[in-house]
């Protein structure tokens, strides 16, 4: 037995399939490309692959991540080729290599997850204003918002600023606004990038705030020097 990771594109009209559609619609992949995959033993067996951190709907990526384990080893390049001919479109696999099979999941490695924010403004503001803006929201001693959860049927409130690692302003003009965002991602902790915006909208009235559009640059762990690296690096703690 061994395991793979796989580094994959979601984009086009596959931004709006749901995480739970997305395993699907692989697990029905590989079974046609024909891939070793392992199943669990007992009375439903299922493909053994796991995937890093859900996407949410409208959000296309160049950072999603799975393991898959293989009953026998195989040529890789030829595996990435039979699996790419049968992705729906949207789909691409960008990078992949063997694992240690003893490896730790995605899920409890993902520490970070970096995004690119495309903004659109109701009223125009220098480049010096925002980038004042964005400072004096970091600058916060603590940022609120409120979690519904669905299994304890109850709000609490959640102070988000540890989870906010940076934002940067990368353009800006006339009407748009560009930012690059690194939050926490995985299993401790999670920050959705829409969450920030609203408490940014909160403060900053100059945006239109039913225009957010998110890109997911990357997913980031960290090795044992507590340095952040992909899920792919071979230095990872």
């Amino acid at each position: 037995m061994c395991k793979i990771r796989i580094r994959f594109k979601k984009n086009g009209y596959m931004i709006f399939t749901s995480h739970l559609d997305l395993m699907r619609i692989i697990e029905r992949t590989l079974r046609r490309a024909r891939v070793p995959i392992s199943f669990s033993q007992g009375f439903n067996p299922h493909a053994k692959m796991s995937f890093a951190t859900a996407l949410a709907l409208g959000v296309s990526s160049d950072g999603e991540y799975m393991d898959i384990e293989l009953d026998e080893k195989v040529d890789l390049d030829n595996l990435a080729k039979r699996i790419s001919k049968e992705l729906p479109e949207g789909i691409e696999i960008i990078q992949y290599k063997y694992i240690d099979k003893k490896a730790k999941s995605l899920m409890s490695i993902i520490k970070y997850s970096s995004y690119v924010i495309n903004l659109k403004l109701e009223k125009k503001i220098s480049e010096e204003e925002l980038r004042g803006n964005i400072e004096e929201f970091l600058k916060e001693d603590e940022i609120i918002i409120e979690k519904y959860s669905k299994k304890k049927n109850k709000t609490r409130k959640v102070d988000i600023k540890p989870m906010i690692k940076s934002i940067e302003l990368v353009n800006i003009d006339d009407e748009n606004v560009l930012l690059k965002a690194l939050l926490a991602a995985g299993s401790e902790q999670n920050i959705k990038p829409e969450a920030v915006m609203e408490k940014m909208f909160e403060k900053m009235d100059f945006f239109n705030k039913e225009y957010v559009r998110v890109h997911r640059l990357e997913l980031y762990a960290l090795n044992k020097k507590d340095k952040m690296v992909t899920p792919l690096d071979d230095s990872i703690a």
